[in-house]
C-alpha cells in the first residue's frame, strides 16, 4: 500500500472510553463522532492495565483487554477512516518485556507517567497530591525511561507534571530539558496534548495559565530536534477533537512545528 501522509487536523491518536473508569461512551461511538468530525485516522489509546492489577483504581481489568481489542475491530468494519489500536502505558522497567508483547500485537504503544508510587497497593498520582522537588525528580526519571525503552511511538503529555507543580523554577525547567533532550536522543515524539487545556485553569504568581501544556517547557523544547504532536486525549465523544485550534495557536506561541503522520500497510511514523 502506498504511504499516505496526514496532517494533525485529521488525525487523533489519544483517545479514551467508557473502559478506563474515568471515561464515558462506547468505541463506536468515538469512531462515529471522529467520521462526522473529518478524521482520517483515529486511535484508541486506553489505558493500559497490568497483569498484577497494579493502578487498578484507573485501569480496565486485565480480563476486559480482548473485549477492548474486539471492539476496536468491530468499530473498523465499514468504516470510512482508518481505526488502530493502542495502549496508553505507564511505564515501569518490570513491565518492559509484557509491553513488548503488547506492541507486538497492536499497531502502537504510548508512554506517559500519572502515578508515582512503587508500592503495589498505593498510588501517588500526579493529578491527587501536590508534587516536591523530589516527586518532581522521580518523574522526570521514569518519564526518561519510558522514552528510552524502544516501545512507544510518542510520550503523551510529558509537562502533565505542572498540574500540580506551579511554579516554573530550577527544578522544573531540569525536568523539562532532560525529558526534551532524552526525547530527542531517542527519536522519540511529544505530545502537546489539550485535554489539560479543557481542565480548570491553575492560578500561580504569574497569573492563570493552562493545566497543561505550559509554555516554557515548549518553549524549550523549540530549541531542540525533537518531534512534536498533538491529541485531544478524548474522555467522551464530544471531546475527540477538542482544542485544535487553542493547540495551533499555543504551537506557534511557542515556536513549535508540527509533525505530520505517515500511515504505509498499517505502521504509523512521524516526520515533518
Amino acid at each position: 500500500m502506498k504511504a499516505q501522509t496526514y496532517s494533525q487536523e485529521v488525525v487523533n491518536l489519544h483517545t479514551h472510553s467508557f473502559y478506563c473508569g474515568h471515561g464515558s461512551g462506547q468505541i463506536r461511538e468515538y469512531a462515529q463522532a471522529a467520521v462526522e468530525h473529518g478524521l482520517k485516522v483515529l486511535g484508541f489509546t486506553e489505558h493500559c492495565p497490568v497483569p498484577d492489577s497494579r493502578w487498578a483504581r484507573t485501569r480496565m481489568d486485565y480480563e476486559q483487554m480482548p473485549l477492548y481489542e474486539q471492539d476496536i475491530r468491530d468499530a473498523r468494519q465499514n468504516n470510512p477512516i482508518t481505526v488502530l489500536t493502542a495502549y496508553e502505558c505507564d511505564y515501569l522497567p518490570q513491565y518492559q518485556s509484557y509491553y513488548e508483547e503488547l506492541k507486538a500485537k497492536t499497531d502502537y504503544l504510548i508512554c506517559s507517567i500519572h502515578d508515582l508510587s512503587f508500592d503495589m497497593d498505593r498510588e501517588y498520582s500526579v493529578f491527587w497530591n501536590t508534587l516536591t522537588k523530589e516527586d518532581l525528580a522521580l518523574y522526570t526519571d521514569l518519564y526518561c525511561k519510558a522514552l528510552q525503552s524502544g516501545l512507544f511511538l510518542f510520550g503523551a503529555h510529558p509537562d502533565v507534571f505542572a498540574y500540580n507543580y506551579h511554579v516554573w523554577d530550577d527544578e522544573a525547567k531540569a525536568c523539562s530539558k532532560a525529558i526534551i533532550e532524552c526525547a530527542a536522543s531517542s527519536g522519540v515524539a511529544l505530545e502537546i496534548n489539550s485535554n489539560g487545556m479543557r481542565k480548570r485553569k491553575v492560578k500561580t504568581a504569574q497569573g492563570e495559565r493552562y493545566a497543561y501544556p505550559i509554555l516554557p517547557f515548549w518553549q524549550l523544547a523549540s530549541e531542540y530536534p525533537v518531534t512534536v504532536v498533538t491529541n485531544s486525549d478524548a474522555h467522551k465523544p464530544s471531546e475527540i477533537w477538542a482544542g485544535l485550534d487553542k493547540v495551533v495557536s499555543f504551537s506557534q506561541e511557542a515556536g513549535i512545528t508540527l509533525a505530520d503522520y505517515t500511515l504505509q500497510n498499517g505502521v504509523v511514523s512521524l516526520g515533518t
